[in-house]
């Protein structure tokens, strides 16, 4: 078995990621007023609340790894204190455990890669606040390159 390192592309893929966080972070702190920051206060409040909080979006956007972004992004623009965050990123494991569970059981048959395109194009779109299209095309472009 052959492995080949390019480290350009490894350099540029890390590159993308670091300037998606850049981008995700300010948007988050631009659009972050204080009915948003009651918001995530109140569902994150408290250990028990900060790990369901978690489990429940990991389980609608079907990627611990995008919710553990998103909570990165929140408490790097000071959103979310870190003891918070910690509990939505075990809620996010959690998620992803109890819906592989349910996947097995039941059975899914969605394709969530193929939601990706449309969020690129409402992020591209000129209505509403420009942060809330970044915000969606970073989350679009972290499904397509899962996708592979």
């Amino acid at each position: 078995m052959s492995f080949n390192l390019d480290v350009w592309k490894l350099l540029a893929g890390l590159g993308i990621f670091l300037f998606g966080m850049l981008l995700i972070e300010e948007s988050v702190r631009a659009l972050s007023g204080r009915a948003f920051r009651r918001i995530i206060r109140q569902y994150t409040d408290g250990r028990l609340k900060s790990i369901g909080s978690g489990a429940l979006v990991t389980a609608l956007l079907q990627s611990s790894s995008a919710v553990s972004l998103m909570v990165l992004a929140f408490v790097g623009a000071g959103v979310m204190n870190m003891q918070n965050a910690v509990g939505v990123i075990m809620g996010s494991n959690i998620g992803t455990t109890l819906t592989a569970w349910i996947i097995a059981t039941i059975g899914f048959k969605i394709k969530i890669e193929s939601l990706a395109l449309p969020f690129i194009r409402l992020g591209t779109r000129k209505w509403g606040p420009r942060k809330w299209g970044q915000i969606f095309e970073f989350e679009s472009l972290l499904i397509c390159s899962r996708s592979r």
